[in-house]
């Protein structure tokens, strides 16, 4: 029972600074994402010379938003966080889709 409208569909992740969550929120909901789940969270990194290494900072204060969307919103969403947010530089968040097949609502 696989057809176009359920292998469109994609589980969407945003991980970011808890301050930026009505931002992303908002960003959600215009781009149609459904069945949206928050859950606050701390940084656990402790600095370190490896963490360093990497670019990375000890912050605290996270935000995880997990919701569903369509495939194409999913690219488009992807596209304004890295250019408008900025997630491609460190520390500033991570976002992902995962295709989704046999779901529909």
């Amino acid at each position: 029972m696989s057809d176009n409208k359920t292998q469109s569909l994609q589980y969407f992740v945003i991980i970011a600074e808890q301050k930026k969550k009505n931002k992303f929120l908002t960003l959600l909901s215009e781009h149609g994402a459904k069945a949206v789940e928050t859950v606050y969270g701390q940084g656990s990194m402790s600095p370190s010379a490896i963490a360093a290494a990497f670019g990375f900072e000890a912050k605290q204060g996270k935000v995880l938003i997990s919701c569903l969307v369509k495939k194409e919103n999913a690219e488009k969403l992807l596209d304004i966080l890295y250019r408008d947010y900025n997630f491609s530089k460190p520390n500033t968040g991570i976002a992902f889709g995962i295709s989704v097949e046999g779901l529909g609502f």
